[in-house]
C-alpha cells in the first residue's frame, strides 16, 4: 500500500465514478481501475459496493477512508515540525510544470519574476499533472503549473485559473474540413488523428473517447502517435491527418494550417495548483505576478 494508492483512493471516493477521477487524475480508466484493484487485494477486502453506473463504500472503505484523512493529517503534522526543527529556508520557491504548460507566456513571467526578486531562489521541473498533485499533498514543492479540462483537483488543493483556450481541429489547407466556421466531435470521421504520447499530452488523451466514439457509431477514425507537437504540427501541414490543438499553448508554428473551434469541447485552462495550507510569502508574490495572464 502506497501513498500513491491512498491518494488515488481518496479521488474515487470523493467521485464515486471511476471515469470521472481518472480524468482529475489524468489518468485512463482501466489504469485506475487496477490501482484500485490492487489496493483491495494487498488488504483483502473490497472497498467498494460496485454496480453498472455507480460505487459505493463498504464499510471497510469507509475505515480505510478515514484513517487515510487521518493519516495524512498526521504526515502534514510531521512535515511541518521537522521542517520547523531544520531551520527550513523560506527563501526558495519549487515549482512542476506539465509538457506544454509554459508556452503561454508563463516563462516570460517567471524571467521577471526572478528579476524583481532576485533573493528568491527558483526551481523549476516538468513532471505530470498525477505526481504535481502527488508532490504537492507530500509537501515536495509549492505550486504546479498544469493544462485541464477541469477545475478540480484533489482536496485541499486549489486552482488559479490563469488563461483559457479554446481547442481547435488543426486541418490542411484543401482539406474537406477547411471552409468550416465550427465543427464537433461528432462531425470528425474518416480521419487519422495526430496525438502525442500520454507523457507528453494528457490533456489530449482526455479527449480521445469524444473522437473515436462521437455520436456511438463507427466513424473508422484512427489515431497515429507522434513524438512531438512539430512533428505533429509538420504531418497535418503535409494533409497526413488531424489534430487537436489549443493555439495559446502551442509553440509550432502554424502556418497554412486551418483552426477550427470545436463546439463541444471544454476549454483548456491553464492553472496554477497550490495547497492553500500552505502558501509562502514567496508563492504569494507569484500569484500576484501570474494573475496579469488571466
Amino acid at each position: 500500500m502506497t501513498t500513491k494508492s491512498l491518494e488515488y483512493f481518496l479521488v474515487v471516493v470523493k467521485h464515486l465514478n471511476i471515469s470521472k477521477a481518472a480524468k482529475e487524475l489524468f489518468i485512463s480508466q482501466p489504469a485506475l481501475s487496477k490501482q484500485i484493484s490492487q489496493l483491495e487485494a494487498e488488504l483483502g477486502v473490497s472497498l467498494f459496493d460496485r454496480t453498472k453506473h455507480s460505487l459505493k463504500l463498504t464499510h471497510a472503505g469507509e475505515v480505510l477512508l478515514s484513517e487515510t484523512n487521518e493519516l495524512f493529517k498526521k504526515q502534514e503534522e510531521l512535515r511541518q515540525r521537522v521542517r520547523a526543527a531544520g531551520n527550513v529556508s523560506d527563501n526558495s520557491l519549487h515549482l512542476c510544470h506539465m509538457p506544454g504548460a509554459l508556452n503561454y507566456h508563463v516563462a516570460d513571467v517567471l524571467a521577471q519574476f526572478q528579476g524583481k526578486y532576485p533573493e528568491i531562489s527558483l526551481n523549476l521541473i516538468g513532471s505530470l499533472p498525477s505526481q504535481i498533485f502527488s508532490n504537492l499533498l507530500n509537501g515536495k514543492i509549492d505550486a504546479g503549473i498544469i493544462l485541464a479540462t477541469t477545475t478540480t483537483c484533489p482536496e485541499p488543493l486549489k486552482m488559479q485559473t490563469l488563461h483559457e483556450a479554446q481547442l481547435s481541429l488543426a486541418v490542411p489547407k484543401g482539406h474537406k474540413y477547411a471552409d468550416y466556421r465550427e465543427i464537433s466531435f461528432h462531425d470528425i470521421s474518416d480521419e487519422t488523428l495526430l496525438y502525442l504520447s500520454e507523457q507528453e499530452a494528457p490533456v489530449q488523451h482526455a479527449l480521445l473517447p469524444f473522437f473515436l466514439h462521437g455520436n456511438h457509431r463507427d466513424y473508422n477514425n484512427k489515431i497515429e502517435y507522434l513524438p512531438n507537437m512539430e512533428t505533429v504540427v509538420s504531418l497535418v501541414r503535409a494533409n497526413r491527418g488531424v489534430a487537436f490543438i489549443a493555439r495559446d499553448y502551442c509553440a509550432a508554428s502554424l502556418e497554412n494550417i486551418i483552426l477550427i473551434p470545436i463546439t463541444d469541447a471544454m476549454p483548456i485552462s491553464l492553472n496554477l495548483v497550490y495547497n492553500p495550507k500552505h502558501i509562502s510569502e514567496q508563492l504569494k508574490k507569484l500569484q500576484k505576478m501570474m494573475g496579469d495572464l488571466a
